[in-house]
């Protein structure tokens, strides 16, 4: 008899999700690109910089920062090993949700930063400045390091990672993502669209991790 082969859901689900979506983010990202992202960022500039929507901008963004998210990072994987040496059997659970928050997070990152070298996107700040509009690849400056949003990826991989074990929570969570990702629009030191790459990159780092966890868990004995 032929044998039939199972498929793991992942296997066909969640790579074509990848795929779709990413083929609709890239039109998205080129239609911001050639006729929005300018005039959203030289508006938002003009009328809001050294207002109270960049000062309340600031603020949100301080939560999305490298320095906050990465000692989190650091402290959350310290827990989790310090978890893992422990366990009794009781936490095994959540220091396994605690390793996929963090991981989540990680993979987002790795991937962001390498992007953000390879496409060296000129920031907000150099078109304010002298005009300058669009990519210098492979670049290490600051100045040319625009998309995609750091702050956005990490909130956004590390909300949708709570939202797959909290699901009553997601609407808080993912709201508190959106709002760090509005805020390096009104701050101006992101394009609409680095912000959108940078969301993609999060919920999509977390929702593949999340893939991978539960094949691990099923194909343990």
């Amino acid at each position: 008899m032929e044998k039939i082969r199972k498929t793991h859901p992942m296997k066909d689900k969640l790579p074509k999700q990848t795929a779709v979506t990413f083929a609709g983010f890239i039109l998205l990202y080129a239609l911001f690109f050639l006729f929005l992202d300018r005039p959203i960022d030289l508006w938002v500039h003009t009328h809001f910089s050294g207002t109270w929507v960049h000062a309340l901008g600031t603020f949100i963004s301080y939560w999305g920062c490298s320095p906050v998210v990465e000692i989190g990072l650091a402290l959350g994987f310290i827990a989790g090993i310090i978890g893992v040496v422990s366990n009794d059997g009781k936490n095994q659970y959540w220091t396994s949700c605690l390793f996929y928050v963090c991981i989540s997070c990680a993979v987002a990152i790795v991937i962001g930063e390498g992007l953000k070298i390879i496409l060296g996107r000129y920031r907000p700040v150099m078109l304010f400045e002298s005009g300058a509009y669009g990519f210098h690849f492979f670049s290490t400056e600051w100045a040319l390091n625009s998309t995609p949003s750091g702050h956005t990826l990490r909130m956004f991989s590390i909300m949708t990672a709570l939202s797959m074990i909290f699901p009553r929570g997601s609407i808080l969570f993912l709201t508190i993502a959106i709002l760090v990702g509005m805020s390096r629009i009104a701050v101006t030191a992101h394009y609409p669209s680095d912000v959108l790459f940078g969301a993609f990159i999060g919920i999509f780092s977390a929702l593949w991790i999340y893939e991978l966890r539960k094949m691990n868990n099923r194909e343990r004995p």
